[in-house]
């Protein structure tokens, strides 16, 4: 599948070469025109140029990398003015060296305005035509091209541009280096005024006794070292303060859960929370009342073990003694609570006391902190200052040495020298130009006459644009069968066509061919005579009648001489056998056109006429009728719907497709069916879209003919006197 698909595609592609090929061929004489103008042209302007001689010259463009670096820190300096700062540096220097401004300095230094008896502005124009630089992609590197009618003027001029340049770019420089430390001169000396001021403002501070003198030498970044316990003062303050409120804090809490408990409940919760053993909450006697209820009860304990009885005196003395303790721990308890109330608001009042003095502590640590802050800042700007001013002091330094460095802005590498052949015109170049453009405007002129040329030119545009089937083609300079004999190579070409034409014939139940075509010249006598001529040879008994009344033909290729014929049958009345006339094949007969009438068209629509169509339908086989063309008379379209069938005869690359079409809308308005078309006078030597066609034709002609074709074209024989030969008038017998 996919090799036939690809044999497809290159076949496909084959037949539009062999398109495009086909057209050049057909239009050869007007693209070989266009070519000989065009070559011959650039050949003639090429010869009237005046020569030019060019001189080269190749040069690296150095960038000012060390001519001044004025930044400072991270801040920019007033007179910053770095020359090759820009990205596009190179791309400016090469606008720069083709200038006015540099070219008027080469004007000036070879005097070239006495010299061409021009101003400064007009002689800078025209230097400007005569110089281009050319950059090499990804190096520094510039090649610079003059061109002038003089060779020595040629190699000064590219010598003055690049000296020039170079005068330009080093007073240019010299002047923004001298400017820039200058400038920076009074930048330096401005700078040190403001170091001496910061330093004073430093020094002012260590004055106060508040600060110790040392610090000119630690790191501006830190505190300053500095007297005084503010800050230990309010961190003391702070640390009592969260004391006192975590106390009063956890006070409230205890009191709030006593205020709520007695008896049995108070004692568990002062003995489970600790309160018992905490100096700050609970009194000695609560703790003694405690242990003694405690030993009271283990005492009874004691007892109870060693077998007193709960009625024994002993057992119930200690349990009056136990409850009269009981309750006196109850009764301190309570007291204990109210104590405790007493003792947070002695807590609160030390709280108050100690959050005001912290307060002040806190102002006094702020006011502190506020001028450490500034002294700090006046260390930062002092040393941001020395460390700025000692910069601007080393680059100025360094600046002055620079300026007394050399330089090199320019590195020639390649000197101009007097060229000792001209450069243009290039005759060759020019030349071979003008062949490329001669071919291409050749091709283009072929293709474009092609695109306006409307006229059929293939089998295939044939077929597509008049929607009828080809039955055969016939090539160029075809001669007269019936003169030639039945062997000859041209009637291969028409037994094609009358194959084509007996496959349909049943179709069309057509025994009567009416012959015509778009215009007169289209060939459609010579086919119709040469189709007749194959047709007798096959056996069939065939009559061709000239119907071309205005301008008849048919006798003439035949080279028979009669005077009498169709128009004489129709308007005189005479016998069949009168008109019709033997050709040198048994088998085929010939009725002339007969005199000249000045109404064709009233005697084709006599009944006459339809007798004739009637009587010779039932005595030949195959009756051919010589029409006019279509266009331009009315004759054609009557005899045409008296016809069985029509054949369209038409010339390819002749008429425009609107006329054929039109012809054919003619055709079929007056009735006649089409049965295809015939291609005349095709050039199958040189076209190969009908070489298939024809390719056994093709074939036949190249075994068999042997040495020049016996044959004559038909514009020969329009003028030749033919014989004439009374003896060929058939009898009744032989129509019969």
């Amino acid at each position: 599948m996919d090799n036939k698909s690809s044999q497809s595609i290159q076949s496909e592609a084959s037949l539009h070469v062999q398109d495009y090929f086909q057209i050049f061929r057909n239009y050869w004489k007007v693209a070989l025109l266009v070519f000989l103008l065009i070559f011959a042209s650039c050949a003639i302007i090429t010869k009237l140029q005046q020569p030019r001689y060019s001189s080269f010259s190749t040069i690296e463009i150095i960038p000012p990398r060390d001519i001044i670096n004025v930044a400072t820190s991270q801040d920019r300096n007033p007179i910053f003015n770095v020359l090759n700062e820009s990205d596009s540096y190179l791309e400016t220097q090469y606008e720069i060296m083709v200038s006015q401004h540099n070219l008027l300095a080469v004007v000036n230094k070879l005097d070239l305005a006495r010299e061409w008896s021009l101003n400064e502005i007009e002689s800078v124009t025209k230097l400007m035509r005569m110089v281009s630089i050319s950059p090499r992609a990804l190096t520094n590197l510039v090649d610079i091209e003059v061109e002038a009618p003089d060779p020595l003027q040629a190699q000064q001029i590219c010598t003055a541009v690049v000296d020039c340049y170079k005068e330009l770019r080093d007073e240019k420089e010299r002047a923004i280096i001298s400017e820039a430390i200058n400038k920076r001169y009074e930048v330096l000396r401005s700078r040190q005024d403001e170091l001496e001021r910061k330093a004073d403002v430093v020094r002012q501070y260590i004055r106060s006794g508040k600060y110790i003198q040392n610090m000119w030498s630690q790191d501006a970044g830190h505190t300053p070292i500095s007297a005084g316990s503010e800050e230990q003062s309010y961190a003391n303050l702070v640390a009592a303060r969260e004391k006192l409120e975590s106390e009063i804090a956890q006070m409230r809490v205890h009191v709030t859960k006593l205020q709520d408990l007695k008896d049995e409940e108070l004692r568990d919760y002062v003995t489970r929370t600790g309160l018992l053993t905490a100096e700050s909450y609970c009194s000695d006697r609560v703790r003694q009342l405690n242990e003694q209820y405690l030993k009271e009860a283990d005492e009874k304990s004691q007892m109870l073990l060693a077998g007193y009885g709960e009625r024994h005196p002993n057992i119930i003395r200690m349990d009056e003694q136990h409850k009269n303790t009981l309750q006196q721990l109850n009764d301190e308890l309570v007291g204990m609570r109210d104590a405790m109330v007493d003792q947070i608001e002695v807590k609160q009042a030390e709280l108050q006391d100690v959050t005001k003095r912290g307060e002040q502590a806190k102002e006094r640590l702020r006011n502190k902190s506020l001028e450490d802050q500034k002294v700090k800042d006046a260390l930062q700007e002092y040393a941001a200052e020395k460390a700025r001013y000692d910069k601007l002091e080393n680059d100025y330094i360094a600046d002055k040495m620079r300026m007394m460095a050399p330089r090199t802005s320019v590195e020639i590498y390649t000197q101009p020298v007097v060229a000792s052949t001209p450069s243009s015109p290039n005759f060759r170049l020019n030349l071979l130009a003008g062949a490329v453009l001669g071919i291409i405007g050749g091709v283009i002129t072929a293709f474009v006459f092609n695109y306006f040329d409307t006229s059929i030119k293939s089998l295939e545009d044939a077929e597509r644009s008049l929607g009828l089937p080809v039955l055969g083609v016939i090539p160029q300079d075809a001669g007269v069968l019936l003169l030639q004999g039945a062997d000859s190579p041209d009637a291969e070409a028409y037994r094609i066509l009358r194959a084509n034409v007996e496959l349909k014939r049943e179709m069309y139940k057509a025994s009567t061919f009416a012959v015509t075509s778009a215009n007169a010249g289209e060939g459609k006598t010579l086919t119709l005579l040469n189709l007749a001529c194959v047709f007798a040879q096959a056996g069939y008994s065939t009559l061709m009648i000239d119907a071309d009344m205005r301008r008849p033909r048919l006798s003439r290729y035949a080279e028979l001489k009669a005077d009498v014929g169709l128009s004489d049958y129709l308007a005189e009345g005479r016998n069949l056998s009168e008109v019709v006339f033997r050709t040198s094949n048994p088998s085929l007969y010939l009725m002339p056109a007969g005199k000249k009438t000045s109404d064709p068209s009233g005697l084709i629509t006599s009944q006459r006429m339809d007798q004739l169509i009637s009587e010779v339908t039932k005595r030949f086989d195959i009756v051919l009728i010589d029409t006019p063309p279509l266009l331009g008379v009315s004759d054609t379209s009557l005899l045409v719907n008296r016809a069985d069938v029509s054949l369209f005869v038409l010339q390819p690359r002749k008429m425009p497709l609107s006329a054929l079409v039109r012809a054919k809308n003619v055709l079929a308005s007056a009735g006649g069916r089409i049965m295809g078309l015939v291609l005349n006078n095709v050039d199958i030597n040189n076209d190969s879209q009908y070489q298939y066609y024809t390719a056994y034709y093709s074939y036949y002609a190249q075994e068999d003919r042997g040495g020049e074709k016996p044959h004559r074209k038909h514009d020969a024989i329009d003028d030749q006197v033919v014989r004439t030969d009374a003896s060929k008038s058939a009898s009744d017998g032989d129509i019969y």
